[in-house]
């Protein structure tokens, strides 16, 4: 995997190609009114759905701060998920953050194969991607997260 060719040698990107950005807000580390997201970005997260989630939500409060002229109030975790198929049927939903730590989104141990977790992959995330994450009405798990913890994760 790597940066589209056009990021290639650009003013906006770092010497590998991507663009650089700082990791917690997206935004770019020399020009101000950028802000770059998923693949194209330089921060050092897993390349999936989920984490362009979580950075779409994070762009969006800030992008609205900044045109506002207020400090820019979301950070980006490093927030990725990787749901292991063990089996027919079997998943283990891996979620974590910059560092390894896991970022379970479910109250319990997501370590554990599970059918839930298949049916939700196969059935449910498809809707969530293609119905908001594309629509750009899914915010990322954040908030769910903390409502089924009571708040008390992040």
């Amino acid at each position: 995997m790597g940066p589209p060719d056009c990021l290639l040698g650009s003013p906006i990107s770092d010497k590998t190609g991507f663009v650089d950005v700082d990791k917690i807000t997206m935004r770019h580390k020399k020009y101000t009114n950028i802000f770059a997201i998923g693949d194209c970005a330089n921060s050092p997260n897993g390349k999936t759905a989920a984490a362009v989630a979580g950075q779409t939500g994070v762009i969006k409060a800030n992008l609205f701060a900044l045109l506002d002229g207020r400090p820019m109030p979301a950070q980006y975790n490093g927030y990725t998920s990787c749901p292991l198929v063990t089996g027919y049927g079997k998943l283990i939903l891996a979620e974590f953050d910059y560092d390894g730590n896991p970022l379970e989104t479910f109250p319990f141990d997501q370590g554990k194969e599970r059918y839930t977790m298949y049916y939700m992959k196969k059935d449910i995330l498809p809707e969530v991607y293609w119905n908001g994450l594309v629509r750009g009405l899914w915010p990322g798990v954040t908030p769910l997260r903390r409502a089924l913890h009571l708040g008390l994760k992040k």
